[in-house]
């Protein structure tokens, strides 16, 4: 009895600390959904289909957090290592720091009149 009863306490130790821990959801890799500013929103599909009215390719936008709170953010190109905090919701590059909000596995980071909206892949 003091064998089963020591076997269930330690199953429940270590479903209470696996349950505790655990990575952000945040975790992973995200491309962009959606671009706003001055309140004028294009999806994805419409930024391509501007670039291709030029004759350009469209570049890269894409964010990877990482599970210890390092990433990448690549916007029209340009690679930025950043840091981020799940528990603060902010990220961090060049020492610039930038709320940003995490709902329905899409992150959105908005600075004055920009918004950007990454879901996750």
């Amino acid at each position: 009895m003091k064998k089963a009863l020591l076997v269930l306490f330690v199953l429940m130790l270590a479903l209470c600390l696996t349950s505790c821990g655990g990575d952000a959801e945040e975790v992973g890799s995200y491309t962009l959904d959606s671009m706003s500013e001055n309140g004028e929103t294009m999806s994805m599909k419409d930024l391509k289909d501007m670039y291709a009215a030029y004759g350009m390719d469209m570049p890269e936008f894409s964010l990877t957090l990482n599970k210890d709170g390092t990433g990448k953010m690549v916007v029209m190109g340009e690679t930025k290592e950043i840091t981020w905090d799940a528990k603060a919701k902010t990220m961090t590059a060049d020492g610039e720091s930038i709320k940003y909000t995490f709902k329905d596995k899409k992150i959105t980071i908005s600075e004055e009149s920009q918004t950007m909206v990454f879901v996750k892949k």
